[in-house]
């Protein structure tokens, strides 16, 4: 089941009757194609920011059975906040589709934020009033806390009913989109304008799925050993008063929280492009809209909160949440304050938040340490090359592509690697955590080899390192855990680990 695509707002209505009496073709279609490349990288700005957050969270200190209320807490988030980069990653997706579906082809490596904190691409840089009582919507990379959550909030915030369609210095992404689906509606456009790129070789459907085992979390307590109804207990197992795992867990992304067919779906009508555009903004900061659904829910099953009613939810949870000053809209309306009461303190003493360090760069790593946090930027950029060379694959060959590429990178590599430097102690209380710093790869064509060469200078550094430590250190471990990782990514002939790799993109860019 999906979605019904939002009809077009008064608001809405009025700007495309200016631009249709103002403007032409050629001034509509290269504003389209321009807005489209600096909606790809919005979204690309969001996905670096949740993923360090997330991966702050430890999310696996208990088993079911003893999980207390604080972890259960800090399983929510950090569901919630992957449940939210998995569809950041769709949407950039849907943009590339649409982009490509008029010709021209996204640009994504090297297209990250070059520093953080940052500004969003082209917003407002004055914003509501948060925590600290400041405006200034400057997002950092920071581990999960109250105020992460606000900054979480100034990318989600509510486009309202009716809001003008804005492009340049935009207050909400919503009227960015706005200002897209305006476009798209113009007299000026029509369903050929969105068949310059084949739809068989955008991306497909059938490489996205909503949920995956860091999107879920548990409400309570359960039992891990239970199986899912109605199997049978195992004879061996303990049973516990206490629900299987598949009955306890939330899954936080709703299968029909789409416009279309699909959630992501490829371009080749005016249509299909306004379907992806609904979808990007029904899921992403929603608003309440009469005769489409009495909450800002994104879903016909309204079993899906907006990312902004999941973020400000998870906000409600904090002890800062009562009597902040931070301004939040009126409508959606805030939350009232949520029981059990978590604190900052409380998650980093329990340890299940990591004490990163905010905004870290490769530079500012000990020097022992800057190749193993280089590596990790050059996978994420190779990663970001991967996603344009999609779009250069034989159609027949796109599933293979994306199962050996990027679903490896992103579970199989980056997932592993960040999970594994984040053990490694830094000076004082801080661990290490990813960099997602813009890192030369070079020319696309060669970029594998670059990539490559990141590896062994990891290795290399993860090799020297190790020697300085006592072999039954946990140190020791982790160095040889980094340099497992590297071998998984990339071919690295001198090491005694030999695993899959990444594909080399050299031949589908070499014309």
């Amino acid at each position: 089941m999906s979605d019904s695509v939002t009809q077009l707002t008064p608001a809405e209505l009025q700007f495309v009757a200016q631009l249709n009496a103002q403007s032409n073709r050629e001034t509509v279609l290269a504003e389209l194609k321009a807005n489209l490349q600096t909606a790809i990288e919005i979204e690309l700005a969001t996905i670096p920011i949740y993923l360090f957050t997330y991966y702050s969270i430890v999310r696996n200190a208990t088993s079911g059975e003893g999980i207390d209320p604080l972890e259960i807490f800090a399983n929510k988030a950090g569901g919630v906040t992957m449940s939210v980069a998995v569809e950041e990653m769709l949407h950039m997706s849907l943009s590339c589709n649409v982009l490509f579906s008029l010709g021209v082809a996204p640009q994504l490596y090297g297209h990250a934020p070059k520093q953080y904190p940052t500004p969003l691409p082209y917003h407002n840089p004055v914003g509501p009033k948060g925590p600290d009582g400041k405006t200034a919507v400057l997002i950092p990379l920071a581990r999960l806390g109250f105020g992460q959550l606000w900054h979480f909030l100034q990318i989600e915030y509510p486009e309202q009913w009716n809001a003008p369609p804005q492009d340049r210095n935009w207050q909400t992404i919503g009227q960015f989109y706005s200002y897209i689906r305006c476009l798209i509606s113009t007299k000026f456009l029509t369903d050929a304008d969105f068949q310059h790129g084949a739809a068989d070789s955008a991306i497909q459907p059938y490489n996205y799925s909503p949920n995956n085992t860091d999107t879920v979390y548990p409400t309570g307590k359960f039992d891990p050993w239970k199986p899912a109804p109605p199997g049978p207990m195992p004879a061996w197992a303990k049973s516990d008063p206490y629900p299987s795992g598949s009955q306890a867990t939330v899954y936080a992304d709703s299968a029909d929280s789409h416009a279309g067919p699909a959630e992501l779906v490829t371009v080749s009508s005016r249509r299909d492009a306004a379907i992806a555009i609904d979808t990007i903004c029904d899921q992403g900061e929603g608003y309440p809209v009469p005769d489409v659904g009495p909450s800002p829910d994104d879903d016909p099953s309204k079993s899906e909160e907006s990312h902004y009613m999941k973020f400000v939810t998870l906000q409600a949870q904090y002890a800062d949440y009562v009597g902040t000053s931070e301004t939040l809209p009126p409508d959606p309306p805030p939350p009232s304050p949520q029981q059990p009461t978590v604190h900052d303190t409380d998650l980093l003493k329990a340890q299940l938040v990591i004490d990163f360090p905010d905004n870290p760069t490769t530079a500012s790593y000990p020097s022992r340490y800057q190749p193993i946090a280089a590596f990790c930027s050059a996978c994420f950029q190779y990663m970001l090359i991967m996603s344009e060379t999609i779009y250069r694959v034989p159609p027949n060959q796109q599933k293979l592509f994306f199962n050996e590429g990027l679903h490896r990178s992103m579970i199989w590599v980056l997932d592993k690697y960040i999970r594994t430097i984040r053990d490694i102690p830094l000076d004082g209380s801080k661990f290490m955590a990813p960099v997602f710093e813009n890192v030369d790869l070079g020319p696309r064509q060669t970029s594998f080899h670059a990539l490559i060469a990141y590896g062994a200078a990891a290795i290399a550094a993860a090799t020297a390192v190790a020697k300085t430590v006592d072999k039954k250190s946990a140190l020791y471990e982790t160095m040889q855990n980094v340099i497992y990782y590297v071998c998984v990514a990339t071919p690295q002939p001198n090491s005694q680990y030999k695993g899959g790799k990444l594909p080399d993109v050299g031949p589908y860019w070499a014309s």
